[in-house]
C-alpha cells in the first residue's frame, strides 16, 4: 500500500487478490454436483434391481405353494357341491381321475342343484400334480389338508 499527498490510499492488487477477493471465503459452494447425483441414482438402481431378483427368487416356492393349496380348495369346494347335489364323480381310491371328472364337469342328480353342471373352469389337468397333496380322500369325500401331506 503506497500513500500519497492527498492521503487517499491506493492498493494495487495482482489477478490472483482480485479472484479471491470475487468470492467470500464463507460463502463458498456446496452440495453435490449432478454427475455425483446420478451415479447414486444409477447405483440405487443396481442394488434395488439385485434385491427385487433376490427377493423374487426367496419367494417363487412360497407362491407355487399358495396357488397350489388355492387349486386344491377350489377342487374340494366344487367337489362337496357335486356329492350334495347327487353328481356321480368319484372314482374309488383314485384322487386324479376324481378331480378330473371336475374338470371335465359333473350334472347333478337331485334337489335344488339338479342338472347344474359342476365345472373347474380355472383348471387344467396339468394343474393336478401340484394341488393333489393338499387334498384328502376319505370315504369317497373330497377333504382338504392344509399341510400338504397327502399323496
Amino acid at each position: 500500500m503506497d500513500v500519497y499527498d492527498n492521503y487517499n490510499t491506493v492498493v494495487f492488487l495482482s489477478a490472483h487478490d482480485l479472484r479471491s477477493h470475487a468470492q467470500p471465503k464463507n460463502l463458498r459452494m456446496s452440495g453435490f454436483s449432478q454427475l455425483e447425483l446420478l451415479i447414486v441414482i444409477c447405483l440405487l438402481g443396481i442394488f434395488s434391481s439385485l434385491a427385487i431378483a433376490w427377493y423374487n427368487g426367496n419367494n417363487r416356492d412360497v407362491i407355487e405353494r399358495v396357488i397350489n393349496q388355492r387349486n386344491a380348495q377350489e377342487i374340494v369346494s366344487l367337489g362337496v357341491c357335486a356329492t350334495m347335489s347327487g353328481a356321480e364323480f368319484v372314482v374309488p381310491g383314485d384322487k386324479q381321475a376324481t378331480a378330473v371328472n371336475l374338470i371335465v364337469g359333473v350334472t347333478g342328480q337331485q334337489g335344488i342343484l339338479k342338472d347344474k353342471v359342476f365345472r373347474l373352469n380355472n383348471l387344467a389337468p396339468t394343474d393336478l400334480p401340484g394341488a393333489m397333496p393338499f387334498v384328502k380322500f376319505d370315504s369317497g369325500l373330497l377333504l382338504y389338508d392344509p399341510e400338504g401331506k397327502q399323496l
